[in-house]
């Protein structure tokens, strides 16, 4: 079953664009993935394609009804899992022909699904979800285990069409590879957004969301990411020779001044000894202007030209607006015990404690750790016990005085999403920085003018990273330890590498959890604590 868009639009309420008369499509049983920077609208897109968003411009053709497995589970959080799949309906029906208090709408409802409720088990234990019932809100849920519930409801709906945002978000690595897998053997129409590099290299198309429209490579990602890098270097060499020729014009355009003032004021010292009338004088000095100003127009001409091309080359080449992210270091001497835990444990409600054996763990300034371990395995919870947020039901924790956390969580909790991002920067900006001073850090932070009295609730996942990013710099408040929670979710692939090099260059303590062995194995962590 065929995708197919024609001269689409989205426009916010402000009257902004996000994507403007894109056209593709994607044939019957092609896997094509959906790339672009963090804001040009990927999600919006894909909202659109499962009919969820209606105030576009443009028509969809899809050959079959799609099925989505979203990136953000606010909406659902308040549903029961069996809702959320779609067969709470039937399950309902099911149970009451069972229970002999039944009505001839059951049977129309269940209709020939008399196995559902087997089904459901066998989906989602096929994903480790063996302890999730029809029953559990959504909600209750972490957020890989969110995600794993609607790739169980894959193989109950067995769509023709499939359609992912971000979909190895939270995930941990074994079902990362459970998803690769399936990408590799699903016999459908695939569309999926992810700025995953080891996902994307399952697929054999890629579309290139951008604010000048969307282009198709029908090529694999390798061949996708050099290809654009080589464009990326024509772009940058062709702007270099361009600002060359500018710097040659002015130099030209100097001279050229310098020499005509030269000769201007010999001719009229020459024309003074030689007496000559004081018309003829005046005629010869307009003649000289009218000389100077025809080279001076000539050459203001060409260089306003250049700027025009200089600006319009400069505006393609996506490192113009490279994020600039420099974290300040703790100045603790490395060795020193940070964090001291012993015996820790949590309970849950109806679960016992959490962790099958209590957690002793030592963090020294300097450490670089890696988190890592199945869905649902705590990882946040400890975080927060370290944070100094949550208690432990058992054990204890040692915290060295005054220590400076700074905990970059997956919820962007720094970021206030009443706020706009003018009003959020302000509330970090405690050296009294000046309104431009602040401006500035917001356009580094690719944050232009048009953006800074946007509310924060319609920035787009990877927008929060880089706002929070951006507060942080502005606070200029060296943390001790840096704790992110899966900080790569959300982040295009340029900012990734970003990113990337700013832990990688942090020399205090680094605790990362992290199911991206890619990332994770760029940062040089030392100690790995499975949980």
């Amino acid at each position: 079953m065929s995708i197919i868009v024609s001269n689409m639009s989205y426009c916010l309420p402000d009257g902004k664009f996000i994507f403007k008369n894109i056209s593709f499509s994607i044939s019957p049983k092609s896997k094509c993935a959906l790339v672009g920077a963090n804001g040009c609208g990927k999600s919006s897109l894909i909202s659109m394609l499962a009919g969820k968003t209606t105030s576009a411009e443009g028509d969809i053709t899809l050959g079959n009804t799609p099925y989505i497995v979203p990136q953000h589970f606010g909406q659902y959080n308040e549903l029961t899992v069996g809702e959320v799949l779609g067969i709470s309906d039937k399950l309902s029906a099911l149970h009451s022909i069972l229970s002999g208090n039944y009505s001839e709408k059951d049977f129309e409802i269940l209709g020939d699904d008399w196995t559902i409720e087997d089904n459901v088990r066998k989906a989602l234990d096929s994903w480790d979800l063996t302890h999730i019932n029809c029953d559990m809100q959504l909600g209750s849920l972490s957020g890989g285990e969110k995600t794993k519930v609607f790739l169980a409801g894959i193989e109950l709906h067995n769509p023709r069409i499939l359609i992912m945002d971000e979909p190895t978000n939270h995930l941990d690595e074994s079902s990362r590879k459970m998803l690769y897998n399936f990408i590799d053997t699903f016999s459908g129409t695939l569309l999926a957004a992810s700025h995953d590099i080891t996902l994307l290299k399952h697929f054999s198309s890629i579309l290139e969301l951008s604010d000048k429209g969307i282009r198709r490579y029908p090529m694999s990602f390798d061949e996708y990411r050099e290809l654009a890098d080589n464009e990326k270097r024509a772009l940058v060499e062709n702007a270099e020779c361009l600002k060359k020729e500018l710097r040659k014009e002015r130099n030209i355009a100097r001279k050229v001044a310098e020499r005509q003032q030269k000769q201007n004021s010999r001719g009229q010292r020459n024309s003074e000894k030689k007496c000559v009338a004081r018309i003829a004088l005046g005629n010869l000095k307009n003649q000289a202007e009218n000389s100077t100003a025809r080279l001076n127009g000539m050459h203001n001409d060409k260089i306003e030209t250049l700027k025009g091309k200089i600006a319009e080359a400069t505006s393609e080449i996506s490192e113009i607006g490279r994020m600039a992210v420099d974290l300040s270091s703790s100045d603790i001497h490395n060795g020193k015990i940070l964090i001291e835990a012993k015996s820790l444990n949590l309970t849950f409600p109806d679960k016992g404690y959490l962790w099958p054996e209590n957690i002793n763990l030592t963090i020294r300034s300097g450490d670089r750790i890696r988190v890592t371990g199945r869905n649902g395995s705590g990882k946040s919870s400890l975080m927060r016990i370290i944070m100094g947020d949550l208690a432990p039901a058992c054990g204890t924790i040692y915290r060295s005085d005054n220590l400076k956390c700074l905990y970059l969580d997956q919820e962007y909790s720094l970021i206030d999403n009443n706020a706009t991002v003018a009003q959020q920067i302000q509330r970090f900006n405690r050296n009294s920085l000046q309104e431009h001073e602040l401006n500035i850090r917001l356009s580094r932070f690719l944050f232009p003018e048009s953006c800074w009295d946007k509310l924060c609730k319609t920035l787009s996942g990877g927008e929060k990273m880089r706002l929070s990013l951006c507060c942080l710099m502005v606070a200029d408040n060296a943390p001790d330890i840096i704790i992110a929670d899966e900080p790569t979710n959300n982040l295009d692939l340029f900012n990734m590498e970003v990113l990337t090099d700013t832990l990688y260059n942090y020399s205090g303590t680094l605790i990362i959890i992290s199911h991206d062995s890619d990332f994770a194995n760029q940062l040089s962590l030392t100690t790995h604590i499975d949980l």
